[in-house]
């Protein structure tokens, strides 16, 4: 009788007293025991990985170009947790510029000046040097935010303006006075949201005889530094740029212009992200990353920066992990949001580089997948390359511990 007669339930009691090495060695003798290791035992040690995790689909399977193995998830997992990765850099500009990056299974979108790019995540490198597309219009103003949902792309510009670029075209109209400045945009099907330094937006989408307009149905005497959108489009969630009364995260619904002023205890919020439909995260001014639960009306949890350093913007993985940027030395920190107040690992891109002067860079805004991290700086785009198994190992995570 052979070892691969035996049912699964006998190999599987036999395979419990392997080694992880011993396993993959196994993998690669047969196809068979590939396929019973990976579905039976690999599966079950990935499900709740920081930004490898499976539990539930989350968003960041959607961004992932391929497919990974459920061993090659635990790998590139430990990367990420031991701060193993190779270093790259795109794009380099000599004038400093905020971008702003959104991540697709196939191409990175990126802003610089008055004009949007398309790069396509094709070969073997993360990204492409040349761009595909570059999506702009007549008005020549420096984009401050977009936003990418389908086919659909809305973008804000600093003067005032936004545009919509779809499959029927480009539309752009006039939605601020030129004298505001733009912060933030949303939209969720055919409700937009703009926000300036003045005040906050709400606008229908319609189309008559081929043509694209917007209809402004509510304005807020509000300023948000950052807003979201619920999915359903009923409540627009906001954070103030400046509250001196530490109250600066609001609930706005969008049906009956009624506001909720949230129990988070911040002055200044940089970047919100919707977890669910009861839970927010915050980037705040005051050095935290905060953890908002409407169903309680408090911060469940917050995590302070260990360089008390203000954090600049958020990425979601979209079960565990959250990526937060930092305002000085490009840095980026990892956090699970099941371990409270501790961060898991410190990323300081760049480090390596010959020109002093663009280490000290805030990371504007933050993008990833399981296997890359792409980090927008003042001068350029830094990505993160987790996949190798050779990179070198800069390991941040006890880097309080060690100084004592």
């Amino acid at each position: 009788m052979k070892i691969t007669d035996l049912n699964i339930d006998c190999l599987l009691r036999i395979f419990k007293y392997l080694s992880e090495r011993e396993l993959v060695i196994l993998c690669e003798t047969s196809n068979y025991f590939n396929a019973v290791i990976e579905q039976n035992i690999f599966y079950a040690m990935t499900k709740d990985l920081l930004l490898c995790g499976h539990r539930n689909r989350p968003s960041v399977e959607k961004r992932n170009r391929i497919q990974l193995t459920y061993f090659r998830r635990l790998q590139v997992a430990r990367n990420w947790l031991r701060g193993v990765y190779m270093e790259r850099h795109y794009y380099h500009h000599a004038q400093m510029f905020s971008s702003k990056l959104w991540l697709d299974s196939d191409a990175l979108y990126i802003t610089h000046a008055n004009y949007l790019r398309k790069y396509r995540r094709a070969g073997p490198e993360a990204l492409q040097r040349r761009y595909e597309v570059e999506i702009t219009t007549p008005t020549l103003s420096d984009i401050s935010d977009f936003v990418k949902k389908q086919d659909t792309i809305f973008a804000g510009r600093v003067c005032g303006a936004c545009f919509v670029s779809d499959t029927d075209g480009i539309t752009e109209q006039a939605m601020h006075h030129a004298k505001e400045y733009m912060f933030s945009v949303d939209f969720v099907n055919e409700v937009y949201a703009t926000s300036t330094d003045t005040c906050c937006k709400l606008w229908k989408r319609s189309t008559e005889f081929g043509l694209t307009h917007f209809d402004l149905f509510m304005q807020l005497q509000h300023s948000f530094k950052s807003m979201k959108l619920s999915d359903d489009a009923q409540w627009l969630y906001g954070g103030l740029y400046t509250d001196t009364g530490r109250k600066a995260l609001r609930a706005i619904n969008v049906d009956s212009g009624e506001e909720q002023v949230l129990n988070s205890n911040t002055i200044s919020i940089y970047d919100l992200k919707i977890k669910d439909e009861h839970v927010l995260f915050t980037a705040n001014f005051d050095t935290t990353f905060r953890m908002f639960d409407r169903r309680t009306d408090r911060d469940v949890a917050v995590w302070e920066d260990p360089f008390d350093s203000s954090i600049y913007c958020l990425e979601y993985d979209g079960l565990y992990a959250v990526l937060c940027g930092a305002k000085y030395h490009s840095r980026v920190n990892l956090y699970d949001i099941r371990v409270p107040g501790k961060y898991i690992q410190l990323y300081f891109p760049g480090r390596a580089t010959a020109r002093q002067n663009y280490r000290s860079s805030p990371v504007y805004s933050l993008a990833c997948d399981s296997q890359y991290m792409f980090i927008a700086t003042d001068h350029n785009l830094q990505v993160l390359d987790f996949t190798t198994n050779y990179g070198v190992q800069r390991d941040y995570s006890h880097f309080h511990e060690s100084l004592r």
